[in-house]
């Protein structure tokens, strides 16, 4: 067992010396795999007059709303927010573009700090947190908009500060870091609605009738997208259930699937101005 210790701490010194050049490559495979994806996006647009004011507008809440999930691994990981665990979040999450859809999250396992337990639970709190900070918000303004069932769906916002105390004492997933988050990842999706109107407006027009009902299904149909693993990024998939939703609305099923592609296309940039200004391997910063 000692003998073992030993041949582990030999290899991880011999290693050390490589670690920043594997941050620097592992950062260009995941900026390169992001920029892909998004002229790929590209080629996606709607083929029809785009509102550029607002979609300027919907890019700039996107940017908010990037940041912020980010900000949300940073609490639930190191317990409060820096740019090192933001960065990490960011080259990880670049990972989810991978046939299988897990590789994000299983990126993140590998590298935050931690027993085994500790990893896998704070894995699972982000992806946990995150939904039900979506599903929440989705459902009180889908029940706004006059589908008073969906109320019911607010309620998931108290599952991880419920949740948190029964994992306090053996991971690092305590309240102090659970509740804090989920109010970041609230936030966080909260400007994502507010993206989504801007970029159906865009496309669309305005109808201040149906902001709540887009924001609603926009938030809802991002949710299907993080259980959907089997697509790489939820592609297709948030779109598809976007257009679902909203399918009895006075909005034509082409200028819904306009607006979400729209939409996609706009998170994709988000992460790409991203990763150049906070997820840059920088010596000294790896997180702890």
């Amino acid at each position: 067992m000692v003998a073992g210790t030993s041949q582990a701490r030999a290899l991880s010194a011999r290693l050390r010396p490589a670690v920043p050049v594997l941050r620097v490559v592992g950062f260009v495979v995941c900026l390169g795999l992001v920029v892909g994806i998004a002229i790929t996006a590209v080629h996606d647009l709607p083929d029809r007059h785009l509102r550029w004011g607002l979609l300027f507008a919907a890019t700039a809440v996107t940017l908010v709303w990037w940041i912020l999930l980010a900000g949300g691994w940073a609490i639930l990981a190191g317990g409060g927010w820096s740019l090192a665990h933001v960065g990490q979040w960011c080259r990880t999450q670049a990972l989810r573009y991978l046939p299988g859809g897990l590789w994000a999250p299983a990126s993140r396992v590998v590298v935050v700090r931690g027993r085994m337990l500790d990893k896998f639970a704070t894995v699972a709190a982000e992806n946990v947190i995150a939904l039900c900070a979506a599903l929440a918000l989705g459902g009180i303004a889908l029940a706004a908009s006059g589908e008073p069932a969906w109320a019911a769906v607010g309620l998931v916002l108290a599952v991880p500060a419920v949740a948190s105390r029964f994992l306090a004492s053996r991971t690092r997933i305590t309240p102090e870091r659970a509740v804090p988050a989920t109010a970041v990842y609230a936030a966080a999706f909260a400007a994502y609605a507010i993206a989504a109107v801007l970029a159906q407006g865009a496309v669309s027009g305005f109808d201040s009738g149906q902001f709540l009902e887009v924001a609603g299904a926009a938030l809802v149909a991002w949710s299907a997208g993080l259980v959907v693993v089997i697509a790489p990024g939820g592609v297709g998939v948030r779109e598809a259930a976007y257009v679902g939703l909203l399918a009895g609305s006075s909005l034509s099923d082409g200028d819904l699937a306009a607006a979400a592609v729209t939409l996609r296309v706009l998170t994709v940039f988000a992460e790409v101005a991203v990763l150049l200004v906070a997820a840059r391997p920088v010596p000294g910063t790896a997180p702890g």
